[in-house]
């Protein structure tokens, strides 16, 4: 491609002048990858102890489970590079900022895993333990946490590579040394060579990171059973425990607001009120215009948002089908994969609009490196977890790939299927905030932008909560036909 004279010269630099690049300046590489590194492994570090025990905690009573997920979600879906200036504001640009935008990349997919994990807890184990005298705490310590490992690796393992994203992207903004650092200044001096050797490097740490995870996984897998229900509280189905459902995260989530702004330490100028905001949209002398300026910003960060969702999931459900019924595939492919979630998209930002041009299919291109490998991670394992003896009875009765396909691994795999759908939610936003943000200059993430730098942080939150409530609709949606399909496909 580098040689082929189909992109503009100079966008693609030729695998020589790459690895002359690597060998010449080992020592810059190494250099910056290491205070990278070290601050992705303590983000994710911490986003696994915080799943662990949210999850934990969460999983003894239902409500506080569905309450800590939504809020983890809001937190998630909030478009976190444009927001590192209000972040960096509260903490300095320090290794703290790095090491939070670390943990919020990292904390969703694992905490997501870890619940999804503890709710397939296999029943009639759970009742042995129950009639022995154990309670939920003694089921959740000798039966849940190991059930529910190999879903709780599968976060882990989109996690590793989100940390280390965290880390690059927060290095943006004010770090002296990393891959982020080095990034930018390659592409600022023009040198391609060293931003795609940058690219590599980060490609091959999060190589790393997955494979030590998916090695520590099969360690510790447990072959999933057949028979699985939840064992924490099943959610109440009265008007009353849903409406308490829906407004716990809610008021939880103001409440962190009202208390960055009071307590944080944060400019009053940055950090607007949620009343402020109301205002802003309501009873303003142009809230008509700051309304309709909101909607149309809005309708089109959906319009991208759909786009990189459907391409995304059709995407991962075909590859995943396609890999679990030749592992061979799986095995030979697993690097590429790696590379499409590992690589900073910045970093390809040129050779991407070179490619796909400034419409929609850079949109979807871009936002499948972002839903793609987390959702087919996700699906895989749904559809590698049905029992031998299942796929058996059908290869008994002559039936090939296609059928064990069709008949065992996908009907299971709904549940699932939903589960992958419900991650992919946040990170379709987030990869249309994204396209936004750095190259079609439309929608959400760019008038987030346009309002950074014009001091109108009344309209940023404004953008901000808007964004937070519509990926919490979405989903919720989702969450509901997820708990169905998990009741239906369950026995």
């Amino acid at each position: 491609m580098a040689a082929s004279g189909l992109l503009p010269a100079g966008s693609v630099p030729t695998p020589v002048s790459v690895i002359d690049d690597l060998i010449s300046n080992v020592s810059y590489y190494l250099g910056n990858a290491a205070p990278t590194v070290v601050t992705a492994l303590e983000g994710f570090a911490i986003a696994l102890v915080i799943s662990l025990v949210f999850g934990a905690v969460g999983s003894l009573t239902g409500l506080l489970e569905r309450s800590v997920s939504r809020i983890a979600l809001a937190i998630y879906c909030l478009p976190l590079p444009a927001l590192l200036p209000l972040i960096s504001s509260l903490e300095g640009s320090g290794p703290p900022t790095r090491i939070t935008m670390a943990v919020l990349f990292s904390f969703f997919p694992m905490l997501i895993g870890v619940l999804a994990g503890l709710r397939a807890t296999p029943a009639d184990t759970a009742a042995i333990v129950h009639v022995a005298g154990g309670g939920r705490l003694q089921i959740l310590l000798k039966v849940g946490l190991r059930s529910a490992l190999p879903n709780i690796i599968a976060g882990m393992r989109i996690a590793g590579p989100g940390a280390l994203l965290g880390a690059l992207v927060a290095e943006f903004s004010g770090a002296d040394h990393g891959l982020g650092v080095a990034l930018v200044v390659s592409q600022q001096k023009l040198q391609t060579a060293q931003t795609w050797g940058v690219a590599i490097v980060a490609t091959l740490i999060g190589g790393v990171l997955y494979g030590a995870i998916t090695a520590v996984g099969r360690r510790l897998h447990v072959d999933p059973v057949e028979g699985q229900a939840a064992t924490t509280g099943a959610p109440g189905t009265g008007p009353l425990r849903t409406v308490i459902e829906l407004l716990t995260p809610v008021i939880a989530l103001i409440v962190i607001w009202v208390g960055l702004v009071l307590f944080g330490g944060a400019s009053r100028l940055v950090f607007k009120s949620p009343v402020a905001v109301l205002n802003y949209l309501t009873s303003h002398r142009a809230a008509a215009a700051h309304r309709e300026a909101l909607v149309s910003d809005w309708l089109l960060t959906m319009r991208d948002t759909g786009m990189i969702f459907t391409a995304g999931m059709v995407a991962a459900f075909i590859a995943g089908c396609v890999l679990v019924s030749f592992p061979v595939l799986l095995r030979l492919g697993l690097p590429l994969l790696i590379a499409s979630q590992c690589v900073p998209q910045i970093a390809f930002i040129p050779l991407l609009v070179a490619i796909c041009g400034r419409g929609a299919a850079f949109i979807v291109v871009t936002g499948l490196l972002v839903v793609f490998f987390p959702a087919m991670i996700v699906i895989v394992t749904a559809l590698e977890e049905r029992s031998r003896s299942t796929i058996d009875v059908v290869s008994v009765y002559s039936g090939g790939r296609w059928a064990v396909l069709r008949f065992v691994r996908i009907p299971g795999a709904v549940p699932g299927i939903l589960n992958a759908a419900r991650i992919s939610i946040p990170l379709a936003l987030f990869g249309a905030l994204v396209a936004e943000w750095l190259v079609t200059g439309n929608g959400i993430s760019e008038a987030m932008t346009t309002a950074t730098s014009t001091f109108d942080y009344t309209r940023l939150w404004a953008d901000v909560v808007v964004v937070t409530v519509t990926v919490i609709v979405l989903y919720e949606i989702v969450a509901v036909l997820h708990e169905r399909a998990r009741r239906r496909f369950s026995v």
